[in-house]
Parts: C-alpha cells; structure tokens; sequence
C-alpha cells in the first residue's frame, strides 16, 4: 500500500463539491476535503495502475496536475495513478507473527447454488503457495485457483453430497509451501495436523444463488430499436404527438437552431449518418441527437433468420416503450410499446417467434427516471400537489415557468438524472430524497412510496406475463435504493423463476449480485475496460490486462460470473472498430478473446459487420444492410459465426473453468476445462512469430498453425482443442 494525495483547486470562487472516484474506488465517487479553498484526499492504495477523475459540481473531468492519462470509453480522457509495488515481500514468517491467521473464516467464503451444492472460495497471501488441499476425514481434494485481487490469491472447489455430510462440511486446509506443510483449521494455522480443531461450514445457514442455467450458454445480440431495420414504414415517425408541438419545424433556409435547441425529425435516407457526427441544424461540433431512422419490431421479425443463421440466443433490446427521444429513456408510458415501433401484438409476434427458434427476449428498461412527458410527471406540471402523483418526484419549486426559459436550470424545481430536464428522477423514499435514498438496503430503514412501487410490479408483470419477455436488463440501477430491487427480484422470480435480471453497473457490483438484487450485471469494470484497453487502445500492458481480469474472477462467484453480460461495445461506447483505428487484426484477438471467455458473450448489432462509430449518437447508425457487398464486413461477420459456432459445439467454453497460462510477454494464454476435455487458446500480440508448446492429441480448431515447428503468427490466434474421441 502507499499514500496518495489527491488535491484540486477550484478556477471560480464559491462553494463547490468535488470528489474523487477510479478504479481504486470502484468508481464511487469519494468527497474531498475542503481545506482553505483547497480539496484534498489522502488515500492508501495498493500498487497497481489506476484510472480516475475528479468530479466538480457534478462534472467528470480528468485531473490536470496528474502528467498520465488515458482515452475513456466516451472520448474523454482520464488520468492515470500509477503506484509502484513495494519491495518487501510479504513472508511466511509474517503471517505466522500475526494474529490474523486465527480467524480462519475470514479467509473463507461460501457460495450456495443449489441445495446440496455450493462453492467454497478460499482466499491466501500471494505466491504464499505450491497447493492448497481441503482434508474431510473421507477426502483429501486439491483447490484450483480461480484468480487474484489486489490483496490475495483466491482458491475455490465445489461441495456436493459426496463432499459434505447431511449439508454440512467439517475439513481443515492443507497448505503446502517449499516442501513444508502448513494446516488451517477453525483455531487458525498450527504446523502439526494430528490434533487440528476442524473448521464447520452448514449449507442450510447459507441463502441458495443461482443465475439462470440458459444464460451462460447464450450468445446476447443487442438492437437498439430505431436503427436496427425499417419494416414498416406506414409507422415511421410522424411527430404528431403533443409532446413534438414545439420542436419539430426546422429552422429557415441557410441558417442553424440556437444551440441545443432540439428538432425532432425523421431521415428519409438510411444510409446518411452524416447528422451524427454533425448536424446540419446545429453550431459546428454538435451531433443530431434528434433524428430518426424509422426502424421498428417489425423490421427485427423480418430479419430472425438473420440473428439465427449469426448464432445468437438472446436479443436484448433498448427500450420499446413510448418515449419522445430515438432512445426512449425518457419513457411516457412504461406499459406501452411506442407507436412507431409496432403495437403490443407485433411484439408478442416478435417474441413467440424468437421464442419458436429457440432464441430469448430481454428488455432495458429505467426504472430511476422517467421522461417529462411521463403522464404521472405530467399530472404535476398541471396540479401540483394536488396530483395524486406528487410524490412520485422530488419537487423543489411549482409551478414551472412557461415557456421554458433558455436558460433553464431544472433541479432547481425538481430532481432529475445528471442535471437533464427530460428525466426526472422517482422518488422510492418518502423520507429521504433521490440520491440519499439509493444506499438503504432494508426497507424498514425506508419510507417506502408504495403506489409508486406497485406501479412498477404491475409493470413488470405486463411484460412478462402479458407481452412474454423473458428478463431485464436495468439502466442504472445503483442509482435506485437496494430495498426496491429486493421487491423487484421477488417479483420477477415469482413470475418466472427463469428470467434474468442485468444490471447496469460499471464498477465492482458485488454488493448487488446475489440472492438478494441481480443475476449478474454488464461487465464493464472486470471484461470490457480490461479488454478494450489492451487488445484496442494498447494503455495497459499484458501483466495489468491478467490483472484486471483475474480481478474479476476473484470478486464473484463462479455460477454468477458464467451468467456475466461480457461486452465489448454498447450505444454508450465507441464501437470496437473506431476504438481500433484500423487494427483489425487487434479486433479479431478480442473478439476471440470475447468467445472463448466465461459468461455470455454480448454483440451489440453491427459489430459483427464492422460497422464504425464514435461517441454518441455516432454509435448507434443505422444497420448497414449492405454488409455483403463489402470484403471487411463478411469477413468480420464469418468470424463471429465461426466461434459462435465452435461456442455452442464444445461446452468447455460454456461451462468450463478459466485460468490463465504461465506466457512470455506478447503471448496471451488461457484454458478452458470441463471434466476431460480441455481446450486452450494462445493469442500473439506482438509483431514476430512466436513459439509455442501443443501437446500431443490437442487439435486445432481455429487459426492457422506454422510448420514445420509450432509457433503462432503475430497479432494471431490459435485454438486448440483436447477431448474424448465422443466429444470431438
């Protein structure tokens, strides 16, 4: 660990919050001392490489004092921390002249995913090890290592009934170091084990977690509805809903809108994306944020060949219901479908035959905010208090001034997300306002709005029940209170205990992945970060990339991280292409990367056709149904089916466990394992042919190997394959 001072000085006088949050706080921002004018932070981190930011009266930006920095994943930058490790190791004898190794159990962990069935996690001092064993008195079973953290190594087995007696585990641990033994039992670690006060661990004390079986064998497809494809055109946008009245008339001939000023319109020509680098309504530097395409769900039927001949097994969708903007965040009506994508019927079509090809349907839904036009929100712009909805919202000032002035500042009359009119954020706490609210967990620390939530249950119920989707995906989800997503999931599994529940979270999400809140969530902080910075933008090298993933194979439990949503883009990222500036090659080793992985591999539509785009609305172009006709995009799309494909033909890659292999810099190697079967993958990085080790009968299942030696070209992959004659 080393001390880290943190301080910024503000450039205007006044009161202002500032605060600190990267990777070494899992991105929750940290509040900074206000010290003479000066914000300060002092903290202990544990070496490493470090991105963060500062936060100043609610705006991100990256630290100027700091001489590192590093593309993020919106076009910004961050600042990089880089703490150098300490050079005194940390020693048998260390451990032994502590009383820490007494609690035994602090160092373990148990997982329950069934009822007789659990994962015991054990987590040991680094390089501190040859083999752990855990002794029962029939037993003696070695521990594999599932990954690290900035702290420990972490160790994990399986318990089934051959295991424990009668849901109960009695054992001790058997730590084997340089030719010495060593044996933790409950009393902590002695060196002799014929006495050893055994550790107990009862199963039935422990809450049963378990994401559904089908998600960790799925290939996840995401649409974003309006750009995907247009099948219906007699529905294309028209603008004449009350809430397009005043902004949807162009400006004149030869001249721009005031800046930001919205204009609602639909482009005629599929191919023109030139709006979303540039308006051409708007002040150089601005996006069209206001455009349609006309896409819609019957254009998403007209394509489920498609999506099956590609592999996938589950659309994910942005959502659908009616909303004023192209990405419907800001939802008028949660239990609607908006009228320019279809009608409930289309999407009941569209569901059963997704469902009829074996494929699943999953919606985003906000359930922080809603749009202005909301019609709860809208009753209290027009009654004020005397809406029954008033509390739905955190009013500050009513009524609101009319028109909106240019210069209109909406929290000053009522909460909304980051600052933005069009989101007002719900209020679950009638004692608390939004945020304060979001950090109880227990409801009977809350005062909860009981319509509002009843609301939402009904909600959920019409989606799943009604129109038949099979699980949500949750748009920002740590900023709602932890108590209404236990009610949520209650729900959700009492309608169908198989769905699955996503979340949106970019920081370590341990606290809500569990039996409590989500079955997984997006892996942004422990998969995508990790990954796009090393296979695409090349700021963290192969030791930190190991890192950062094993970090994430260390946080949360096995059956969970195999139901994780991997991505490598979504509408609120570049795309992998455009991150790439070119690199194909580097694409294809995270792609390979992406498939061979633990958890769900996540395709956001376009992709698989090597479609470009930069920060939003850029990233979310209409689908390039032209892609054939083009020698990247068909060679980037037979990839993508190619270990689709060889996914779904071996289970190893779907059920099989991760680690990666000892490789010299430049060669990334990792292997998969299911009882006999065996599969690894080397990656080269660099820019000269590497050598590498194959055993006898592995055989080879993607790539193209070197004769007469085995080696690996540069910026290439290989995968091999070891089973059974059955299995291969």
């Amino acid at each position: 660990m080393s001390m880290q001072r943190f301080s910024y000085s503000p450039l205007t006088a006044g009161s202002h919050l500032v605060g600190l949050a990267g990777d070494f706080s899992d991105w929750q921002i940290l509040p900074m001392e206000d010290i003479g004018g000066l914000f300060v932070l002092n903290l202990d981190i544990p070496a490493g490489s470090y991105a963060y930011k500062l936060i100043v009266d609610g705006n991100w930006m990256a630290d100027e004092a700091c001489p590192l920095s590093a593309p993020d994943p919106f076009g910004g930058m961050h600042s990089v921390l880089v703490v150098e490790a300490s050079r005194q190791a940390f020693s048998w004898e260390d451990i032994l002249s502590h009383k820490a190794h007494k609690k035994a159990l602090s160092y373990l962990k148990l997982y329950r995913h069934g009822l007789h069935e659990a994962e015991l996690r054990f987590s040991w001092y680094p390089r501190l090890t040859d083999e752990i064993r855990l002794i029962t008195m029939k037993q003696s079973i070695t521990m594999e290592r599932v990954g690290s953290n900035a702290l420990f190594e972490v160790f994990h087995l399986f318990i089934d009934e051959n295991i424990s007696q009668d849901n109960v585990l009695n054992f001790y641990l058997e730590l084997h170091y340089q030719g010495k033994q060593h044996y933790l039992g409950s009393a902590g670690l002695v060196s002799d084990a014929s006495d050893i006060p055994l550790i107990q661990l009862t199963l039935d004390d422990y809450q049963i977690f378990k994401a559904p079986a089908w998600v960790g064998k799925s290939v996840i497809y995401q649409i974003f509805p309006d750009r995907f494809c247009n099948g219906n055109a007699k529905i294309n946008p028209n603008f004449e809903e009350w809430y397009y009245k005043d902004c949807k008339t162009p400006p004149p001939e030869g001249e721009l809108l005031p800046l930001n000023m919205e204009y609602f319109h639909l482009v005629e020509d599929w191919k023109d994306v030139s709006g979303l680098k540039q308006s051409p309504y708007q002040p150089a530097g601005k996006p069209d944020w206001w455009s349609f395409y006309g896409g819609d769900i019957a254009g998403v039927i007209s394509k489920l060949g498609y999506l099956a001949d590609l592999g996938v097994d589950v659309l994910y969708f942005n959502p659908l219901w009616q909303a004023k903007s192209n990405h419907k965040y800001d939802s008028a009506d949660y239990k609607s479908i908006d009228p320019h994508f279809g009608t409930p019927d289309d999407m009941m079509k569209l569901v059963q035959l997704a469902h009829e090809r074996g494929i699943k349907v999953i919606l985003d839904v906000a359930f922080n905010h809603t749009g202005e036009t909301f019609w709860a929100f809208r009753d209290t712009v027009e009654k004020g208090t005397q809406s029954l909805y008033w509390n739905w919202y955190d009013w500050y000032k009513w009524p609101l001034p009319s028109p909106l002035p240019v210069d209109f500042k909406p929290k000053d009359y009522y909460q909304c997300w980051w600052g933005i009119k069009d989101m007002p954020d719900l209020n679950f706490d009638l004692s608390r306002h939004h945020p304060e609210e979001n950090a109880i967990r227990i409801i009977d620390a809350a005062v909860p709005n009981m319509p509002l939530v009843e609301y939402i249950m009904d909600t959920v119920r019409w989606w799943l029940l009604d129109i038949g989707i099979d699980g949500f995906r949750l748009d920002v989800p740590d900023e709602v209170p932890f108590w209404f997503w236990e009610l949520f999931r209650k729900q959700v599994k009492q309608c169908k205990p198989e769905a699955w529940i996503v979340g949106e979270i970019w920081h370590d999400a341990v606290k809500w992945v569990n039996h409590l809140y989500f079955d997984s969530v997006m892996n942004y902080a422990y998969f995508k970060n990790p990954v796009t910075e090393f296979y695409l933008l090349h700021i963290i090298n192969q030791e930190d990339f190991v890192q950062k993933i094993e970090s994430g194979l260390a946080l949360y439990p096995f059956h969970a991280l195999h139901s994780m949503m991997n991505l490598l883009g979504s509408h609120d990222t570049y795309r992998i292409f455009e991150l790439a500036k070119g690199d194909i090659c580097a694409v294809k080793m995270a792609i390979v990367f992406q498939m061979c992985f633990l958890g769900a591999p996540h395709v956001y539509y376009g992709d698989e056709i090597g479609m470009l785009g930069a920060k939003d609305p850029d990233n979310r172009r209409p689908f390039d149904w032209d892609w054939e006709s083009k020698e990247l995009s068909t060679e980037i799309h037979a990839l993508y089916k190619e270990l689709i494909k060889l996914r779904k033909a071996y289970p190893v890659f779907t059920e099989g466990s991760f680690a990666f292999l000892t490789s010299q810099e430049g060669l990334i190697s990792y292997q998969r394992k299911l009882g006999s079967t065996s599969a690894i993958v080397y990656q080269n990085t660099g820019e000269t042919s590497l050598p590498i080790t194959v055993s006898a009968g592995m055989k080879l299942v993607h790539g193209s190997a070197a004769l007469p030696e085995p080696a690996i070209a540069p910026k290439s992959s290989q995968i091999y394959i070891q089973a059974s004659p059955e299995v291969l």
